[in-house]
């Protein structure tokens, strides 16, 4: 058997034991995982509910040390007027029934009964018809739970109807001398409770009786959720006994079916797994050798100073990352030769710039000066000026304003700052530095979502923008119909994961082949006409360059240009190939 046949069928039988085992466990770890995420469903449902009742019992024991105090308003007033008059005299009745909803609306509660002597009603505004009438059982709570709550069914008026609900109550003896009131309080359970624990689509609740009546229905969902087992929570009376439960379900997600798509998924994957393996290795065996010599060639064309030869990445293996990374080195070199060829020009221009600016600038000021005087005393009607040398100054003034930009801006070439980084939101950057042009030039703005922020200077980046954007502009003037001209700025991530980039491009003339290799050098224009000093593509490349980042000039589809700025995230961090 040659070598190609032994490595598959030595790879196959290796890859065999190790596959059926990933099969069987991958299918035992994801049944327990969904078991124990169910049950620990039903925990913390089961928990939540004993956590909204025992917040909700909490409140109402508060509310009733509130109420049952001498120092309350409502208590406190009862009991002094049973100390004045040792009853409560019938229209009286008429002003607790108003303070006993006040207090009931401050606190919260549904039900508040307080009785006195006799067990007489003193206090009841949830339920009015039982105010005068003897309750023993307001007392009789008290002295059993001393203020402990409890759950209990309580009748209520609604809308001049008597209504029975299910409230957590508590109830206290309060004693001031000889005189003494027993006062009961709680809250009504409703949907807030049940609220706190359903979960759309998988956790249900409602309230029913100790005999399967329904207090407190579920939701819509409750007839898909009741297959599964419910969980009881009991809601004790006065007696220790449950007077209602709330009852929760909780959905498993169809388990049983789920767990046999994982076993026929696990089967089936382990089958195409073997497969993969096979083919793997016949062509790794047929492909290893290949690439070897591909290598082979590359290192020979990089060392006859073949810059442009790439290998021919066939897979992600180890002889692919070597290719990879030849491939690398090679864009690497080629790009860091032609930075030092535009370095070269930049910094002759740059000479060029300074001895401009020395040149120029000094009579400007002199010359300016002189025509603005000339104005101020045309404008005094001195009899020696007329209306041509009015026109004759406007103009020395305007080639003066003209001349003076053409020096600040090759001053300002040759003394560009070295950026100041920070961190930068890229589409922030475009969005804000491009807001201007937006209904005053046919710009379209497409930022990518989720980009991450690099390190750059703001204020030179908006400058690139500016720059781009404008040249943009003097491209599609040029078109025969310059109102269909349209600028397209739009940022995205780079393919490398290293990077983002920015694309400016236009529907003008485009650039010819010609011109492209001098379209970044300093004075190269095409705008003499305009006044255009050709530093504004050479300054562009300058602060990308100060960046550690590239920009490329290409032919739009169609006629126009584009032009793509490629920065890294980070500071410092080489842009190891360029996919411009």
């Amino acid at each position: 058997m040659k070598l190609r046949g032994r490595f598959i069928v030595t790879l196959s039988l290796a890859a065999l034991v190790p596959i059926g085992v990933a099969a069987v466990v991958t299918r035992e770890v994801v049944a327990r995982g969904l078991r124990q995420d169910y049950q620990e469903d039903r925990r913390n449902v089961e928990q939540g509910i004993g956590r909204e009742l025992s917040r909700l019992s909490t409140q109402v024991a508060e509310a009733v040390q509130s109420v049952a105090s001498a120092n309350n308003w409502l208590v406190g007033g009862l009991l002094r007027e049973l100390a004045t008059r040792g009853r409560v005299e019938a229209a009286y009745q008429r002003v607790l029934r108003e303070q006993g909803r006040s207090v009931m609306r401050g606190l919260s509660l549904d039900v508040l009964a307080i009785t006195g002597a006799f067990d007489e009603v003193l206090v009841s505004p949830h339920f009015r018809a039982a105010t005068g009438e003897p309750d023993a059982g307001v007392a009789t709570l008290a002295r059993a739970t001393a203020g402990k709550p409890l759950f209990a069914r309580d009748k209520v008026m609604a809308q001049a109807t008597v209504e029975t609900v299910l409230v957590a109550k508590a109830a206290l003896i309060v004693r001031d001398g000889e005189h003494s009131l027993a006062v009961a309080a709680g809250r009504r359970l409703g949907d807030e409770l049940l609220s706190a624990v359903r979960r759309s689509g998988r956790v249900d609740a409602r309230v029913i009786a100790p005999d399967g009546a329904v207090l407190l229905p579920g939701s819509s969902q409750w007839q898909a959720l009741a297959k599964e087992p419910s969980i009881r929570v009991p809601l004790a009376g006065a007696d220790g006994q449950p007077v209602a439960f709330v009852e929760a379900v909780v959905s498993d997600g169809d388990l049983d079916r789920v767990l046999r798509n994982v076993t026929l998924v696990s089967a089936v994957l382990a089958v195409l797994a073997l497969g993969v393996v096979v083919l793997i290795g016949f062509f790794v065996a047929r492909a290893l050798a290949r690439d070897l010599d591909q290598l082979v060639q590359g290192s020979l064309a990089a060392a006859r100073g073949d810059l442009d030869h790439r290998v021919q990445v066939r897979a992600k293996d180890e002889v692919g990352a070597v290719a990879n990374a030849f491939n690398f080195m090679m864009e690497d070199l080629r790009a860091a030769k032609d930075r030092l060829v535009i370095a070269e020009r930049i910094a002759a221009w740059q000479e060029i710039a300074r001895r401009l600016a020395h040149e120029i600038k000094n009579p400007l000021t002199p010359i300016q000066m002189a025509m603005d005087t000339l104005r101020k005393t045309w404008k005094k009607q001195h009899p020696s000026f007329d209306e041509i040398l009015e026109e004759s100054t406007s103009t020395v003034l305007e080639e003066v304003d003209r001349l003076k930009r053409i020096v600040t801006e090759f001053s300002d070439f040759a003394r560009m700052p070295k950026p100041e980084f920070g961190r930068v939101d890229v589409n922030e950057a475009v969005t804000s530095s491009l807001a201007l042009y937006v209904g005053a030039a046919p710009l379209e703005i497409r930022t990518a979502p989720g980009l991450p922020a690099i390190d750059a200077d703001r204020r030179q980046l908006s400058q690139v923008l500016l720059n781009l954007v404008e040249n943009a502009r003097d491209a599609i003037a040029q078109r025969p119909d310059p109102e269909h001209g349209k600028i397209t700025v739009l940022t995205r991530a780079g393919d490398a994961g290293d990077r983002v980039e920015i694309i400016v491009e236009d529907n003008g003339p485009g650039v010819p082949a010609e011109r492209k290799d001098k379209v970044f050098s300093p004075y190269f224009t095409t705008k003499e006409h305009k006044g255009g000093t050709g530093l504004g593509l050479a300054i562009v490349h300058r602060i990308v360059s100060d960046h550690g980042g590239r920009i490329a000039l290409g032919n739009v589809l169609g006629g126009g240009a584009r032009f793509t700025v490629e920065l890294p995230l980070r500071n410092g961090a080489a842009l190891l190939v360029s996919r411009i």
